[in-house]
This record gives structure tokens, C-alpha cells and sequence, in this order.
């Protein structure tokens, strides 16, 4: 047998590895919940202060998870917020909506740092612009057919 042919090209380097997204504990979950409760027993939006007892509810980042840059940090109490998904979370310019702003920003301000070019439409140079049809007013060029027949 003989050994495969190794490749001598230029070396590629290795991807980067992605760390998946931190996610609270089911701990954590719970004494994010008993931080939002009241003194009887309802859950509050920790935002708006509205009652979501039996509504749904979603534990939210502070820090948008991909405006974090060192994610071997564990998460702890401090980092999240109790909120309700139709109150604060997920309605029109609620916080995901802010969040999805800050983040396609901070993408867009690291491409001008690393000088990659925006993503411009194709511009070429186009067809040159007609000429103005002046139907009304131009003489007729070919004889109409019904005005050459003379009987």
C-alpha cells in the first residue's frame, strides 16, 4: 500500500469555533421569576411593571447575547430581566426589535473597520436616454397606404 498524497498548497486556517449561546439555568429561571414576583404573588414585567401572572413571559439578556464578546463568562442574576413577550419583548420596537438595530449596527461599524465594502447595487451605465417622440408634430415619413390609392 501506499501512503495518500499529502497537499503542499497553501495552508488554510482553521474556522474559528463558535460558542453557543449562553441560556439561563433552570435555576436561574426560577430566581429570575421569584426576583419579578410581588409581595402577592404576581409575576411583573420587570420592564413596564405589568401584570403577566399565567401570560407568557421570556427571560430576556440585557446585553444582546451577540453584543457579547467573551462568552466563556458564565451568566448570573444580574444579566437578565424578566419580561413579557407581548408587553416589552417581542411587540413592535419592543426590546428584540431594539436589540436586532444594535446588533446589524455593530456588524456594519466592524465591516467599516475592517474596510470590507458595503454592498452597493450594480450601477452600470445604462441605456442612454430617448429621444422626446413628438408624434403630433413631426411630418409623416412613408406615405399612408389609403392616401396613395387615385381612382
Amino acid at each position: 500500500m501506499t501512503d495518500p498524497v499529502k497537499f503542499e498548497g497553501p495552508a488554510v486556517p482553521p474556522r474559528p469555533q463558535r460558542i453557543a449561546r449562553r441560556e439561563f439555568s433552570r435555576a436561574q429561571k426560577v430566581a429570575l421569576i421569584k426576583r419579578a414576583m410581588n409581595g402577592s404573588g404576581r409575576i411583573i414585567c420587570e420592564r413596564c411593571g405589568l401584570n403577566i401572572t399565567g401570560k407568557a413571559i421570556e427571560f430576556d439578556h440585557i446585553i444582546p447575547e451577540a453584543l457579547v464578546l467573551d462568552k466563556s463568562v458564565a451568566l448570573n442574576l444580574a444579566d437578565g430581566l424578566v419580561l413579557g413577550r407581548d408587553c416589552c419583548h417581542r411587540r413592535p420596537g419592543g426590546k428584540t426589535a431594539t436589540d436586532l438595530a444594535d446588533i446589524a449596527e455593530a456588524k456594519r461599524r466592524e465591516a467599516k473597520h475592517l474596510g470590507i465594502p458595503r454592498n452597493r447595487r450594480f450601477f452600470g451605465s445604462g441605456f442612454s436616454p430617448a429621444q422626446p417622440q413628438r408624434s403630433a408634430s413631426r411630418p409623416l415619413t412613408k406615405p399612408a397606404v389609403w392616401r396613395c390609392h387615385t381612382e
